[in-house]
């Protein structure tokens, strides 16, 4: 099945190269982010991350208390305001490309003039394509991040006891856990806009295409990992 697919993706044009990079560039992607969130769950005090979640639930501690309520919701609308800006900002990106997409030769025509690597058509397409893939995910998690905080503004203000009998869960742990959850969608909108880097550097080719996956995997090494 694995040798069917990448003889079908031989037909769209891709070269043995490219299909090895995007691999690759898959491949790091997924292991690295899974094990990353393994090590959160797992040593929450080793990572920036697992650091900010137990420190989340202390500000939420602290907005709880009487009188904090309109803190609380200001600083969840500054947050809803930049995911709110990035989604809009996915859809401009995705619509831009579908309209390359429609306009595919002269696309082509553009990537393959003076200073440039030569591509067909059809291998535009699935590079557009895949681009296009990255910032639905973003917009997708972008969404789910504000649907989430829309929620906890709500929350925010709610009883404590109502909270705790209706979710059977204390106020403190169950906003904590949907501010982590949010804050995780946050993060994956913002990765796939990273990740975008090197998936535009594959017009430029497979080499440019592997070192800016090797950049942007430092670029998360030195985020997630830093103090």
């Amino acid at each position: 099945m694995i040798y069917d697919r990448i003889c079908l993706m031989e037909k769209f044009g891709l070269s043995s190269s490219d299909i090895a990079s995007l691999i690759f560039f898959i491949s790091c992607t997924l292991i690295y982010h899974a094990f990353y969130y393994y090590r959160v769950a797992k040593l929450p005090k080793n990572i920036f991350k697992g650091k900010i979640n137990i420190i989340r639930r202390t500000w939420v501690e602290n907005m709880l208390q009487p009188g904090n309520a309109i803190v609380a919701v200001q600083t969840l609308r500054n947050i809803h305001m930049a995911a709110s800006f990035l989604a809009s900002s996915s859809i401009v990106f995705i619509g831009s490309i579908i309209y390359l997409i429609f306009t595919i030769e002269q696309t082509s025509g553009i990537i393959a003039g003076k200073g440039t690597i030569s591509l067909p058509d059809y291998l535009v397409f699935f590079k557009l394509l895949i681009l296009m893939i990255m910032f639905l995910v973003s917009l997708l998690n972008f969404s789910l991040c504000i649907r989430l905080l829309n929620y906890l503004v709500i929350l925010v203000g709610a009883s404590q006891d109502t909270i705790a009998e209706t979710m059977g869960m204390s106020a403190v742990d169950y906003i904590t856990r949907m501010f982590s959850i949010a804050g995780i969608h946050y993060t994956f909108g913002i990765r796939g806009f990273y990740y975008t880097i090197p998936l535009i550097a594959w017009f430029l080719g497979t080499k440019f295409f592997i070192i800016f996956t090797f950049l942007v995997l430092l670029l998360c090494l030195k985020l997630d990992y830093g103090k």
